[in-house]
Formats: C-alpha cells, sequence, structure tokens
C-alpha cells in the first residue's frame, strides 16, 4: 500500500509539472503573441512568421497536454486500484486470519487415545476395540488401512497388560471389551484398565471374567470434534 501511495504521488507530481509547463508555454505564447496583433495589419511577413511561431507553440502545447492527459488518466487507474485494495485488504488480511484460526482450532481439536487393559492372574486375556467406523482391533487384526490406529501390545499369558493405540483420534463412539481367550487360572481375572488421551486418564470400571470364551463390553467412549474423550 505504501508503494503504490508513493507510485501515486509521483503521477500525480508528474501530472502537475507537465500541466504547468503547458500552462506555462500557453501564457508565454499570449504574452509574446499579444503585443504584436494590433500592428500587424501592415505586416503580412510578421504575421505569417507569428502565425508560425504561434502554430510550433501550439504543436507543442497539445503533445504535452496530451502527455498530462494520459498521466491523469493514469492517476485516476491507480487510485482506483487503489480504492479497490482497500476494500479488499481487511477481507483478505481477514480470511488469512480466519484461516489460521481454524488451522490453529482443528490442531488443538485433535487427541491422541490409548486404551490400556491389565489383569493380574494367569489367563490369556484380549483386548478388543471398535472404532466409530466399525473397525474391530485385537490380535488378530492390528490396524486397518487408512486408519493411524493399531493394537501397540497383546500379550498370551497373564499377568499382562495389552494397549491399543490411536494417534489422531476421530470423533465418535468408541466400545472397549475385554475377551477370556484361554483361563488357566483358579482365580477369576479382574481386568481393569483406563483411556489415556490429550487432557489426562479415565479409569475403566472393572470387568470380571470367570471362563474362557467370555467377551463383554468393558466401556464404551465418546470422541467429541473439541477432542474430548468421556465415558458413555
Amino acid at each position: 500500500m505504501k508503494i503504490r501511495s508513493r507510485e501515486i504521488n509521483i503521477f500525480s507530481m508528474s501530472a502537475l509539472d507537465l500541466f504547468a509547463s503547458a500552462l506555462g508555454a500557453f501564457m508565454l505564447l499570449t504574452i509574446v503573441a499579444l503585443p504584436f496583433f494590433p500592428n500587424t495589419g501592415d505586416s503580412p511577413e510578421l504575421v505569417a512568421e507569428l502565425e508560425a511561431v504561434m502554430g510550433e507553440q501550439l504543436d507543442q502545447m497539445s503533445q504535452e497536454l496530451e502527455t498530462v492527459n494520459d498521466a491523469l488518466e493514469q492517476v485516476r487507474i491507480e487510485l482506483a486500484m487503489c480504492e479497490a485494495d482497500a476494500q479488499d485488504t481487511p477481507e483478505i488480511i481477514l480470511t488469512d486470519v480466519q484461516g489460521e484460526l481454524e488451522s490453529c482450532q482443528a490442531q488443538l481439536a485433535q487427541t491422541f487415545a490409548m486404551v490400556v487393559i491389565n489383569w493380574s492372574t494367569g489367563d490369556d486375556v484380549d483386548l478388543h476395540v471398535i472404532d466409530p467406523t466399525g473397525n474391530e482391533y485385537y490380535y488378530a487384526a492390528r490396524n486397518f488401512p487408512g486408519s493411524d490406529a493399531a493394537l501397540a501390545e497383546d500379550n498370551t499369558n497373564g499377568p499382562g497388560n495389552e494397549i491399543w493405540l490411536s494417534p489422531s483420534a476421530t470423533e465418535g463412539i468408541y466400545e472397549v471389551y475385554v475377551n477370556m481367550f484361554t483361563k488357566t487360572d483358579s482365580n477369576p481375572a479382574v481386568v481393569g484398565g483406563s483411556i489415556i488421551y490429550r487432557d489426562g486418564r479415565i479409569f475403566l470400571p472393572d470387568t470380571t471374567l470367570t471362563s474362557s470364551g467370555e467377551k463383554p463390553l468393558a466401556a464404551s467412549f465418546r470422541v467429541d470434534a473439541q477432542g474430548n474423550i468421556s465415558l458413555l
């Protein structure tokens, strides 16, 4: 904007200088010619000479006036461009700022989600997590195309733990199941765990498993558009 204003000032000064030059030539021509007009009746040669001088001066003045008009037209164009910029610039800046703000908000809304389960018996307990798209993550399906989530740890002998991790959890409802794959311990397996995410940890309710093949729903949780996680 500063550069354009400077350019306008230069154009304006140039136009004024040219106009002053043309006006000065016209005034000089008038001052030179007028005293001779009353006395030219008896001198055709003087009239012809004066007409020739005036013709040259008028041609030069016409050229200068044409240059002035071109310069003034350029100034009008530059002024119109500046007015358009003055109207558009705040909108452009606002759009840029809005875009950056939305990008920051999107980044702030992202959250990782990690589901951890643990048990203290010698049994083989498996973690199953179903995401909002219906993908079921467990030992035989650790990851899926197009998703950055995965079953990160699988233990076949307790005491142990299993971990499911999503670096950027998508919005929606998730289901957490615990499956008694093989029951080898005489004592019931009490499976605990937690969801660790951007803002902290949420503990899962304990689930008791007593026989092979049990697969109860341990918990459901929601990830909202702001990246908050809550149990259902």
